[in-house]
């Protein structure tokens, strides 16, 4: 078990020991060896709404800047090099938060609890002390972020169905403040995609920055990313509803598609904790239910984007002419980072191909020039994982149990016609990678190896 104190406050931590870790709360660095820091930029943009922001909504936030600590400076191997689960995965964490006021958090521990749980695949034990950090006061003059004229909060990564989903609610006549989680690198993308929006709308940008001493690599899964998007997004909701710019409850808006949030396991050996359930419809119910329990006014939708494949987001998106000027903006791929291109060869990019091909649109991402042709991938076979475990999952669509396929990495709804529409855009989505495979003859194709042959914990990521 590894034990994470929070406090606010550095002189207020303990020391760093084996299992414990200290963490400084909304600080800009870690107070010592051994110590972490996360949340430094966090408060400048909450005070940048130029109003207080309720309470409970501002304890979210402390809570998620904990969790994502958790998630960041606990790896998931020893300093050594060993795994510290018997399984070579799950981690036990246990963490201490001060909130400005626990109570309302008491009674809803357990099912937050479960929520992290289904989410990063660990186990959690949340302990909610008192005297927490204290809501930042509202910045009066300078670069304040307009909140009236708005209707809602959409989270706006900078990927291509954040953007479909913001074009679709402009062209409504919506006006959404957009909510980005904002790490380096991202940023840029998604202000120059914002920038070329058809209508001006506000902007709540933050980046938690969690730091540390720790002296070995930090986990990069970031399991629980979503989480932390989910309390910036309640954050702005919630104000907006509660200080009168809406009516309750608020919106917030996640533009999804229905695949990559099902996110279904392309091989055996993808399940479980290999695949990421980030905005899987059962962590979500998890969510609208803590979100009604803990009393924020905040409504989750992800219709009717849960129910579309990426390729019927392209082929639907009520604004064609701005898509078309910014879709090569956007982006998919998680490994963009290392080469500030995005590989083209991973499965977040190949379900973007697919969609283009899908939606009978001319794809002009500039994907890395080794993988442009994915024929020339496949011959590579470090570099051809995820390629090779899709072309399988797709060439046996025909002869899959959709429904036990589905239900590996998560319990669907009971509703038996929410349920059956899920099994639906699974089971389209991955006919448009299917068909986009087939057109560059990669299906069949036979140099495909057995599905027991295919090892790399490379995942179905969300896009960005």
């Amino acid at each position: 078990m590894t034990e994470l104190i929070f406090h606010h406050e550095a002189s207020r931590l303990p020391q760093a020991a084996p299992g414990v870790i200290p963490v400084l709360m909304y600080g800009a660095g870690p107070p010592g060896q051994g110590c972490g820091s996360i949340g430094g930029p966090v408060h400048t943009a909450v005070r940048r709404l130029g109003v207080g922001v309720p309470e409970c909504a501002h304890d979210f936030l402390t809570i998620a800047m904990a969790v994502t600590a958790a998630d960041t400076f606990v790896s998931r191997e020893t300093a050594e090099g060993q795994t510290e689960a018997a399984d070579g995965w799950t981690r036990d964490l246990r963490l201490r938060i001060p909130l400005e006021n626990p109570a309302p958090w008491q009674p809803i521990r357990p099912l937050l609890e479960e929520a992290l749980r289904f989410l990063s695949a660990d186990m959690w034990t949340l302990e909610f002390l008192s005297n927490g950090p204290c809501r930042p006061s509202p910045m009066r003059r300078g670069a304040r972020i307009k909140l009236d004229g708005h209707d809602g909060a959409c989270l706006f990564s900078g990927g291509l169905d954040s953007a479909i989903g913001v074009l679709d609610l402009l062209s409504a006549g919506r006006r959404p403040i957009l909510v980005s989680h904002s790490y380096r690198g991202d940023a840029g993308m998604q202000e120059r995609v914002w920038g070329q929006l058809p209508v001006d709308v506000s902007r709540f940008a933050a980046n938690a920055h969690p730091t540390s001493n720790l002296g070995y690599t930090n986990d990069v899964q970031m399991r629980t990313r979503s989480f932390n998007f989910l309390a910036y997004g309640t954050l702005v909701a919630a104000t907006l509803a509660q200080r009168g710019f809406v009516p309750e409850p608020a919106e917030l808006i996640l533009p999804e598609n229905g695949l990559i949030a099902l996110n279904p396991p392309l091989t055996a050996r993808r399940i479980g904790a290999l695949s990421t359930r980030t905005t899987h419809p059962h962590f979500l119910g998890l969510m609208r239910r803590l979100l009604d329990e803990v009393g924020l006014p905040v409504k989750i939708t992800t219709t009717p984007y849960d129910l579309r494949t990426k390729g019927e987001m392209l082929q639907k998106c009520a604004d064609q002419a701005t898509l078309a000027q910014i879709a090569a903006k956007t982006v998919s791929c998680g490994k963009w980072k290392r080469t500030g291109r995005q590989c083209g060869k991973c499965v977040p990019c190949i379900i973007r191909r697919a969609s283009f091909h899908a939606a009978g649109m001319r794809d002009l991402t500039p994907y890395e020039p080794d993988n442009q042709n994915l024929a020339a991938v496949l011959p590579r076979k470090e570099d051809a994982d995820d390629l090779m475990a899709l072309a399988l999952a797709a060439s046996r669509l025909a002869t899959t149990d959709i429904a036990r396929w589905v239900g590996r990495t998560g319990p669907l709804p009971r509703d038996t016609n929410m349920r059956q529409a899920l099994l639906d855009v699974a089971h389209r989505g991955m006919s448009e990678v299917k068909d986009y495979l087939t057109s560059l003859g990669l299906i069949p194709c036979a140099s495909l190896p057995s599905i027991s042959t295919v090892t790399s914990t490379s995942i179905l990521t969300p896009s960005p």
